[in-house]
């Protein structure tokens, strides 16, 4: 959380039932904003549109008083967005995104909030994403009870490993099931081992090539490669990542997106391009909704199962 950002969430007003969610424009809610446990969440324009607090300060005292906290290993969160922005079918992006962040920050795969049990706007928004329902309690506000419900969610811990030769054959059965059954690869023969070691491992260190796994089973690949072999593109690298087809939709890319953007910024790039089919609108959405804007678009350049197809470039400036 920065002070600037503080500042400009302690005028947040919430209308109606809402207005207990308001803030005072106090110091005391500032200094609490600036307390080391708030988290801004920006869009892609670096605007503030929302907050994610974690810990003490994620917690309400009715649920102190019954013992609700000291179940260990679950991350206290709390969330909140622009009330300009409720009502407008994004909250479910909202809480995934912030909990792909905090899963990553903490490493954490469980996560309890509380909330008020009138609020069933948020209640379902919740359960939509998989928090189960668990205690009711009361809690003052504003010197009355308030009936809330604590919720919790147990996610699945993804890890990333450079790419081995031992990954090869795996790697291998996913690329090619794209290139049989899909327009998402513009091969129209399956590769190879060999074929697929020479695009996923590299020669040149500054290209980075990752399984995703879960529990040690490879659900996926991501890697950056060289954009273009000429010099003057030494900073510009192309992402791409490959999920085994039943996990696709689940918010596995959004993690690898991110992870390999952190590795991106540390290898000194500049900006990262996504080659995408336009037919594609799984991928389209997931590298839009990470800040990827489309710079080109190639009318027809690809030809297979017997038609023509678009490509777009997607860019993201790290």
């Amino acid at each position: 959380m920065k002070i600037v950002d503080a500042e400009k969430i302690a005028t947040w007003k919430y209308e109606h039932e809402y207005a207990m969610y308001s803030f005072s424009e106090s110091n005391e809610d500032i200094q609490e904003l600036m307390n080391g446990e708030y988290f801004s969440v920006m869009d892609e324009m670096e605007r503030v549109v929302g907050f994610i607090c974690c810990g003490e300060s994620a917690r309400v005292p009715g649920g102190t008083s019954i013992g609700l906290y000291q179940e260990e290993g679950y991350l206290d969160i709390g969330l909140g967005l622009d009330p300009d922005l409720t009502g407008q079918n994004i909250g479910s992006v909202f809480l995934k995104q912030s909990l792909a962040f905090l899963q990553n920050q903490f490493n954490s795969s469980q996560f309890r909030l509380v909330v008020a049990t009138f609020n069933e706007r948020a209640i379902k928004v919740y359960e939509r994403i998989g928090f189960k329902r668990d205690k009711e309690f009361y809690s003052k506000v504003h010197d009355e009870d308030m009936l809330f419900i604590s919720m919790k969610l147990e996610m699945s811990i993804y890890s990333f490993e450079e790419i081995t030769e031992q990954d090869l054959t795996e790697v291998r059965e996913i690329y090619n099931y794209y290139v049989s059954n899909t327009t998402i690869s513009f091969h129209t023969e399956e590769l190879t081992l060999e074929e697929i070691k020479a695009s996923v491992i590299n020669r040149d260190p500054r290209f980075k090539s990752f399984v995703i796994k879960e529990e040690n089973e490879i659900k996926g690949y991501v890697l950056i490669t060289q954009y273009k072999s000429k010099q003057a593109y030494d900073f510009s690298g192309e992402v791409t990542i490959y999920l085994k087809p039943d996990i696709v939709g689940k918010g596995i890319g959004g993690t690898a997106l991110r992870f390999i953007e952190n590795v991106a910024r540390e290898q000194g790039f500049y900006t990262l391009i996504a080659t995408v089919c336009m037919e594609n609108t799984l991928s389209k959405s997931l590298f839009e909704k990470h800040g990827y804007e489309q710079c080109a678009m190639f009318k027809g350049v690809g030809y297979k199962f017997d038609r023509r197809l678009d490509i777009g470039s997607f860019q993201k400036v790290l």
